[in-house]
């Protein structure tokens, strides 16, 4: 029961840490557009 928890606990880390993530590729990826459209503009 025990082994049972902590393997839902590792598996409920991982899905936190791959959405920080995806957030963070996200939020990259915008801002990288963001100051190309900038500096086409200018």
């Amino acid at each position: 029961m025990r082994l049972n928890l902590k393997r839902i606990q590792i598996v409920q880390v991982k899905r936190v840490v791959a959405q920080v993530i995806q957030t963070d590729l996200f939020a990259l990826y915008l801002g990288i557009r963001v100051n190309l459209m900038l500096e086409w503009d200018s």
